[in-house]
């Protein structure tokens, strides 16, 4: 019996990592002769950087820049061979603050410059970005603000990506003002604001660089950063077919007999480029059935029929969102679901 477990993090409450080994240790009690390869996986967002870091062959290096607050910190990007992976939540996540009005209106990308800069002095010739769980909505001006000329030509001799798991495009209804801006703190009249102000960015840069960042998709990530890594001369790629090539997903999920996958919410958002369902289409492809499970899941996606034999929420009981969120609550809870997964299938 071969087992492939692929889960994403369950934001705020277990990582990538800790799940899947929970996993595997319950597959494995109940049938001790399982073969379980475990995965830690991301698509862009939180817990991909340390997903890349356990299947790559590299070292973590200290940067000192500031956060979206212009607060000092320390962050860690992962340097492997010429390739920088860069966490762009570590520098100006969400989770570093409480969003407000008062927080929009200050929060700014800039300390992602020390950060690229330091990449650019090592020689990398390849620099990603994974842009998802920030709390900047400057439209990434913040980040071009940061860097010389002299980065900027140098960044334009470098494969520079940015991943994401959002098409949004820069401004608009469909921008990051309207769709994210809330989501940051932001209030109707800043939205209406920022919108304005990305709109009148995309006019400048269409005139004088010759680029329309409303023809390109994901250039809204990350409140507008998509946007100025395309200024830079960067390519956006979907986040999880990247992370999985490179962590080698893809072959694992040949010849497994079953595929385990899922995330804190399944809902509508797990269609456009999420974890578990991006594992379902390779598994697929492969014939193999994958089943996902999570903390809550929306029973309203038609499209979940087509990539999922089943899908368990690992709730036991009824809990405070608080309790349901701690992380031994959590794996016990995917410990006890997988094993009674494992049981009726299997035995």
């Amino acid at each position: 019996m071969k087992i492939v477990s692929a889960i994403d993090s369950f934001k705020g409450s277990a990582t990538s990592a800790e799940l899947n080994q929970v996993v595997k240790e319950a597959i494995e009690e109940v049938l001790p002769e399982a073969e379980v390869a475990t995965f830690a996986i991301g698509d862009g967002g939180e817990g991909t950087l340390e997903a890349l870091a356990e299947a790559l062959d590299g070292e973590f290096i200290s940067v000192s820049t500031v956060d979206l607050l212009e607060r000092p910190i320390e962050i860690f990007y992962f340097l492997s061979g010429q390739t920088a992976f860069i966490e762009v939540a570590s520098v100006v996540g969400i989770d570093k603050i409480k969003p407000t009005p008062a927080t929009v209106e200050v929060a700014t990308s800039f300390g992602l410059g020390a950060v690229i800069r330091d990449a650019l002095s090592r020689s990398c010739e390849e620099i990603v970005l994974t842009l998802g769980g920030t709390g900047t909505s400057d439209g990434g001006r913040g980040l071009l603000a940061s860097l010389t000329e002299e980065d900027k030509e140098q960044l334009r001799c470098v494969n520079l990506i940015g991943l994401t798991d959002v098409r949004n495009v820069y401004a608009g209804s469909e921008g990051y003002a309207h769709i994210f801006g809330p989501q940051k703190g932001a209030n109707q009249t800043q939205v209406e604001a920022m919108d304005k102000a990305a709109l009148s960015f995309v006019q400048r840069i269409k005139e004088e660089v010759g680029i329309d960042l409303q023809a390109i998709p994901g250039t809204g990530a990350a409140g507008g950063l998509g946007g100025a890594l395309v200024v830079l001369g960067g390519e956006l790629k979907a986040g999880f077919p990247f992370v999985a090539e490179k962590i080698g997903l893809n072959k694992a999920s040949l010849g497994v007999d079953l595929v385990i996958t899922g995330e804190g919410r399944l809902d509508s958002q797990s269609l456009n480029g999420k974890v578990p369902v991006g594992v379902a289409d390779l598994a697929r492809s492969a014939g193999v059935p994958t089943i996902a499970i999570c903390g809550s899941v929306a029973t309203d996606v038609p499209g979940f029929d087509d990539c999922f034999l089943a899908i368990f929420s690992i709730q036991t009981g009824v809990y405070s969102l608080d309790k349901a969120m701690k992380k031994e609550v959590t794996l016990e809870n995917a410990r006890f679901v997988i094993k009674n997964i494992i049981r009726s299938r299997f035995l």
